[in-house]
């Protein structure tokens, strides 16, 4: 019994270090890229010696694939989740929309690495990270078109609407920032009502709108 509660604590430590380290190298990535960084780099960050790292990361670049399998299935189960559920295909899509959004923007670090770094896996890896993302776009599309076999939706090809979709959404990355004057919650709430009812206001709706009462957005921008 105190064997197995010994083995319990050494796996917490370890799973605890090992996230400090994955944590500490997300942050100089994104900062730096990844190729400008080194192991004594993340270890020092961390106040650990490179041996430290070493024990848990045989090399950089499995760090850096820890870090795109994180991400992915963050990213992954969520929408697994969701399309799992007897939502409408609109309800399905809305909540898919928000939470992918959502994502982008507390994991800004990790998405950052995510689409810039793609170059730096190896080819094994690169091909296993375009099935993945393709499995991730195939369960959004398959949302999509039952929201058009309901008549829910735009007959669009799905992979068109997706692909505009996340590329609305994944670019958040680059620009949100939580010291912005909108929460991620506010951002994410209008990009659902974009993408779902578009930015023109209805034409019953145009009537009672005086001219020069609409107030423009302020992005949340550092």
């Amino acid at each position: 019994m105190k064997q197995d509660k010994r083995e319990q604590l050494k796996a917490k430590k370890q799973a605890y270090v090992q996230d400090e380290i994955l944590s500490s190298a997300v942050s100089l990535f994104a900062e730096r890229g990844f190729r400008a960084v080194t192991i004594d780099d993340i270890a020092s960050n961390l106040g650990y010696t490179k041996s430290v790292v070493y024990y848990y990361f045989k090399s950089k670049n499995e760090i850096l694939w820890q870090i795109f399998t994180r991400i992915y299935d963050t990213y992954f189960e969520m929408i697994s989740s969701i399309s799992a559920t007897d939502l409408s295909p609109e309800d399905a899509l809305r909540k898919i929309i928000i939470g992918h959004a959502m994502n982008v923007m507390e994991r800004r670090e990790w998405t950052a690495i995510y689409f810039r770094e793609e170059s730096e896996l190896d080819e094994k890896q690169r091909k296993l990270m375009l099935n993945r993302k393709r499995e991730y776009d195939a369960t959004i599309e398959k949302v999509y078109r039952a929201g058009v076999e309901a008549g829910t939706f735009q007959d669009i090809p799905p992979h068109v609407a997706v692909t505009g979709i996340l590329g609305m959404c994944n670019w958040l990355y680059t620009w949100y920032s939580d010291k912005g004057p909108m929460s991620s919650t506010e951002i994410a709430e209008y990009y659902v009502s974009m993408l779902t009812k578009g930015y023109l206001v209805e034409a019953k709706e145009r009537s009672g709108t005086r001219k020069g009462s609409a107030k423009p957005l302020k992005a949340a921008v550092a």
